[in-house]
């Protein structure tokens, strides 16, 4: 990109942190933290049901698995989003977590062809945009999940060569619009929220098939998924795949 864009005045934590204001939702953020999942483990949720933690850089950024998430000052959004739960996650709690994203995505960006690759990525063709990490604390009979986000929306990681980001895959004429950005924030917030109230439950047959769909558009997968079961277990030529396999 251009060092001499427009865009690289722009902190989406900074902007992320405006709409929470605006929202009335409660809210952390600093332009640098080790990790938003490690500090909200360590800060927790207060007297809130609901809090949002960001920052436009992370020095110790953590994926899934000993992955890291880098990405340059500002770029990206860096963010976990944390809830008390009513009950344990079911083990389809992932999945409800990452349709909530994707179907977020899609309402906001239609024209954009994102694709769920399990368990936790968001791909745009064959390059990754996004990714979740969700981690849950029990203490006592207090639920708690902390839903970590990475999304690349101004560029991508400059180490990863198949990575991309929302700028990146938008037309000249169709640039990123801060009005889009806080829709696409209200979508996320509202449907995390559904995915809460949900979380110890199995999938419909609604959330099946769509789940599959979600799945089967990812350009990558090397075999089409015919089923998912309740429990999120996928069937793929004849073979089962556990969720927590994946």
């Amino acid at each position: 990109m251009d060092s001499e864009s427009p865009l690289d005045d722009i902190l989406i934590g900074k902007m992320t942190y405006a709409w929470a204001q605006n929202s009335q939702i409660p809210c952390f953020y600093k332009e640098s933290l080790s990790s938003t999942n490690s500090h909200a483990k360590e800060q927790g949720l207060a007297e809130n049901d609901f809090m949002l933690f960001l920052a436009d850089q992370q020095t110790l950024g953590r994926g899934r698995g000993q992955n890291t998430w880098t990405t340059a000052k500002g770029a990206a959004l860096l963010s976990t989003w944390g809830f008390y739960l009513n009950d344990s996650p079911h083990i389809t709690f992932p999945s409800r977590i990452g349709m909530a994203l994707l179907r977020a995505l899609q309402n906001t960006w239609l024209y954009i062809p994102f694709a769920l690759k399990a368990p936790n990525d968001i791909y745009i063709g064959d390059k990754k945009c996004a990714g979740l990490l969700i981690e849950t604390v029990t203490q006592g009979n207090e639920i708690t999940t902390f839903i970590g986000l990475g999304l690349n929306v101004l560029k991508k990681p400059a180490e990863i060569p198949h990575a991309t980001s929302l700028v990146a895959e938008m037309p000249k004429k169709c640039p990123l619009l801060g009005t889009d950005w806080v829709r696409f924030l209200d979508r996320f917030f509202f449907e995390l929220t559904e995915a809460a109230q949900l979380s110890g439950e199995e999938l419909s047959s609604t959330d099946r098939e769509n789940l599959k769909s979600a799945l089967n558009k990812h350009v990558l997968l090397s075999n089409k998924i015919d089923d998912v079961s309740p429990n999120g277990d996928l069937t793929s030529g004849g073979n089962k795949i556990p969720w927590n396999q994946l």
